[in-house]
């Protein structure tokens, strides 16, 4: 029979537990609960990839950091997780140079009267390895500490914790200098200091309900060397980056914000019999160093005194400029769209969307444009016929949304219609129809065509048709692909590896959206119809301007030039999908949603 001897066993640890632990020594010392004795063994710390992986980090934990490749402690008032404790060997630390106009905030604005609580994050290139100081510094309520640390070998960023409560409203700028390079005078770094927003209880009606966290943005850009397109790994920036030293086609376009202002529209939810909502105003500053002419300006997001009904999808305001316009930085393509694909942000409003006056965000950003997922790149008809620039839009589902369909002439930098903030104007604007693609493929030219500026029922495809299936996802032919003639519903491959229900997936080589975005699934379009309410979703008021662009077929015309068709990611079924057919998802199963069937295509961020 076996000895009951786990109960004696737990207890007798649980005894030593509540005294002194000696490792190596019989007589621990009377002030430590842990003395670890050996002269010839080391204490191995718990090796981890980066501080953030300690969910619930508590004052005087020790790690080693695996990232920065040394020890940091969670510590301090309030508590944080230091620098490194120990540098490489007492190197003095230095830097080639700061990014200053690449730093930013975490949130990214405050507000007078208000706690703050952030990081400054800097990025620098070319770091030594080297120790550098801890930093305390204050300005206008706000201290900034930098924990002592150590600088990557190479390029990396530094972190200071911001506190405190802001005093006055503006910009605020704070000079910084570490490891022998500064931001300072006009490179100094700002952050924008929003007035104290006035009592915001009751503006809304309780039977009112505004949409959060939107965002607006204003295309920007100068820039002439831009081939090859990098995908961006980091925030935007106002800096050049010379993609290969060669001159591209000149984009300059300057974006702007006038006194006169532009007419926004903020989702709204109305219930009941709706109700009247009260004015509202929200001013903010703009840093110079975030404008194209060097001039800091204030901006304004106001909405009057209006009624809403239960009919009502939205709350109509205006954003202007206030003393003179606003010339937003001309940013470049390979710095200024950043690794969230949402551009620099200018500025945050705040406004309330409740009866209570909580408050959310509305962001002012800029931004130069989202490339084409084959920008620059040679198609299957061996030409470069993919230089589409796009811009993000908040639609009225508060998801972010490309404003053209891909193709558009609007969007293409070699055609002479090219505007990049230029959305449909209708629902036959041919400028605005854009490409076909059969459902799966790549944007490999198979969709492009010529449309007839005078008719938007014909258009003519620049290349042509091929029967029979293919082998691959990838074809290296830029021809639609059609299994046999005569409109029969059909597979353009016979791959079914990978599954073939997922060449439209975010991930997939096949998506022919640009970086950070996809086709959007069914329920993302139902989402967006669901939004358009009672206007509809081809409305000229919508945010969303969509066309009747018809489908492509193996004929040389446009067919269903008069019916609004859109692809959808989802709902394969060996020959079909889902599709958007006037107002609604559809299929699989009925006409109109074969995979062969050329159709338009409109983006969704991921």
């Amino acid at each position: 029979m076996k000895k009951k001897t786990i109960l004696p066993a737990t207890f007798l640890i649980s005894i030593t537990a509540f005294g002194q632990v000696g490792i190596g020594t019989a007589n621990p010392h009377l002030s430590a609960s842990l003395e670890l004795a050996s002269s010839n063994k080391a204490l191995y710390l718990n090796r981890v990839p980066n501080t953030s992986v300690i969910n619930d980090p508590q004052s005087g934990m020790v790690i080693y950091d695996l990232t920065d490749k040394c020890v940091k402690a969670y510590q301090g008032n309030p508590a944080g997780w230091s620098g490194c404790i120990i540098g490489n060997s007492g190197l003095v630390g230095a830097v080639t140079s700061i990014n200053c106009a690449g730093a930013y905030f975490t949130p990214n604005f405050a507000t007078v009267g208000q706690p703050y609580t952030g990081t400054l994050t800097v990025p620098y290139t070319g770091g030594n390895g080297g120790v550098y100081p801890a930093q305390t510094t204050t300005v206008n309520g706000l201290t900034f500490n930098l924990p002592l640390g150590v600088f990557a070998t190479g390029d990396g960023n530094v972190v200071y914790n911001v506190t405190g409560t802001p005093a006055t409203a503006g910009t605020t700028t704070v000079n910084i200098t570490i490891g022998g390079q500064s931001c300072s005078g006009a490179n100094a770094i700002s952050l924008t200091v929003n007035p104290a927003t006035g009592n915001p209880g009751g503006v809304l009606p309780g039977t009112v309900t505004l949409a959060q966290n939107n965002k607006y943005w204003i295309a920007s850009i100068y820039d002439n060397d831009y081939l090859p397109y990098t995908k961006p790994t980091a925030p935007a920036n106002t800096s050049v980056i010379n993609a290969d030293g060669n001159t591209d086609t000149l984009v300059d376009v300057q974006g702007s914000l006038t006194t006169t202002g532009i007419t926004v529209y903020i989702p709204a939810t109305v219930t009941g019999s709706g109700g009247l909502v009260a004015p509202w105003s929200n001013t903010i500053t703009i840093p110079a160093n975030l404008t194209q002419d060097g001039i800091s300006r204030q901006v304004q997001l106001s909405w009057a005194a209006q009624t809403l009904t239960t009919s009502s999808t939205s709350i109509t305001a205006t954003l202007k400029s206030i003393g003179g316009t606003l010339n937003a930085k001309k940013l470049d393509i390979n710095a200024g769209i950043g690794n969230d694909y949402l551009g620099l942000l200018l500025g945050t409003f705040q406004y309330p969307y409740n009866q209570a006056g909580l408050l959310t965000t509305y962001q002012l950003r800029d931004i130069p444009g989202i490339p084409d997922r084959m920008f620059g790149q040679i198609d299957n008809n061996n030409k470069y016929d993919h230089n589409f620039l796009y811009l993000p839009i908040q639609a009225e589902d508060g998801k972010i949304w490309l404003n053209n369909n891909l193709g558009a002439n609007y969007a293409n930098l070699d055609h002479p219609a090219f505007n990049l903030t230029q959305q449909a104007t209708s629902t036959t604007d041919v400028n605005a129809m854009g490409s076909l693609l059969q459902w799966g493929r790549k944007a490999d030219g198979h969709e492009l065509l010529e449309r007839n500026i005078s008719n938007s029922s014909y258009g003519t495809f620049k290349s042509g048709v091929v029967y029979g299936q293919v082998a691959t996802w990838s074809p290296t032919y830029p021809y639609r692909i059609f299994s046999a003639p005569s409109h029969v519903p059909s597979e353009w491959t016979s791959a079914t590896v990978p599954p073939a229900g997922n060449r439209w997936l975010a991930s997939s080589s096949n998506n022919p959206c640009p970086q950070g975005f996809k086709v959007p699934v069914k329920v993302e379009w139902q989402a967006e119809i669901t939004a358009a309410g009672s206007n509809g979703l081809y409305s000229t008021t919508q945010k969303l301007k969509l066309t009747y662009a018809g489908e492509g077929f193996d004929d040389t015309v446009i067919f269903n030039p008069s019916v609004p068709v859109y692809s959808v990611a989802d709902g394969y079924n060996g020959t079909q999908t889902y599709t958007v057919m006037n107002s609604s998802v559809v299929g699989p199963n009925i006409g109109n949603c074969e995979v062969d069937k050329a159709k338009s295509v409109r983006c969704i961020q991921e």
